[in-house]
C-alpha cells in the first residue's frame, strides 16, 4: 500500500523557523565571548611583542628604547628613548643609527590599564566589536616602561587587559629581569 503524504503545512513551517530562531539567539552570546577572547588575546600579544622589540633594539643597538601608550589607550608607540623620536618624525641623521619606530593600536573594545589605574585609557562600552584595528592617532604619548641597553627595565610594569566577554587578562613585565608573564585575572 502506497501512502500520499502533502506538502508541509505552514505551521510545521513555522515551527521549523522558530526553533531555528532560538537555537541562533541562544548561540549568540557564546560567540561573541569567543570573539572577545581572540581579540583580548591578540592584544597581549602585540603588546607582548612590542617589548619584546624594544628590549631586542636596546640592547642591539646599546641604547634605550621607549614604550609609550596614548592617553585614550587606543595605541602603542615604541622608539629610542630621545626626544628626536617622540617630537614628530624620527630624525634625518642620527648618528646612533636609524632606530626602529613601531606603532600599533588595539581592536576596538579592547581596554587596558597600566599599574592599576586606568588614567582615561579605558574603552567605550559601547564601542565597535570587530576585529578592526584602527590607525595609530596623533601624538600625545605617556611613557610606561624604559628598556635599557643591559636589557632591564626601568621598573616592574603591569597591564590589564579586558573585554566585553571575557575574563581579565594581565601582562607583568619584570623590570630587572626582563621577564613577562601572562595570568588571567579573577572576574
Amino acid at each position: 500500500m502506497k501512502l500520499h503524504r502533502r506538502a508541509s503545512t505552514l505551521f510545521e513551517l513555522i515551527l521549523v523557523l522558530a526553533i531555528i530562531l532560538v537555537v541562533a539567539a541562544l548561540s549568540v552570546p557564546s560567540l561573541g565571548a569567543m570573539y572577545g577572547h581572540y581579540k583580548l588575546n591578540a592584544s597581549v600579544d602585540s603588546v607582548q611583542s612590542a617589548w619584546a622589540t624594544a628590549r631586542a633594539h636596546a640592547i642591539k643597538e646599546n641604547r634605550p628604547y621607549r614604550f609609550s601608550v596614548q592617553a585614550d589607550g587606543r595605541g602603542f608607540r615604541v622608539a629610542p628613548d630621545e626626544e628626536d623620536y617622540w617630537s614628530g618624525q624620527a630624525p634625518a641623521n642620527d648618528p646612533n643609527g636609524e632606530g626602529i619606530i613601531l606603532e600599533q593600536s588595539l581592536p576596538a573594545g579592547v581596554r587596558f590599564a597600566v599599574n592599576g589605574e586606568s588614567n582615561g585609557m579605558a574603552g567605550n562600552d559601547h564601542e565597535d566589536f570587530s576585529l578592526e584595528e584602527k590607525s595609530v592617532q596623533g601624538g600625545n604619548w605617556t611613557t610606561t616602561v624604559v628598556f635599557n641597553p643591559d636589557g632591564t627595565a626601568h621598573e616592574d610594569v603591569r597591564i590589564v587587559f579586558s573585554v566585553r566577554g571575557s575574563k581579565p587578562t594581565a601582562l607583568q613585565l619584570r623590570g630587572l629581569t626582563g621577564d613577562v608573564s601572562v595570568e588571567t585575572e579573577p572576574h
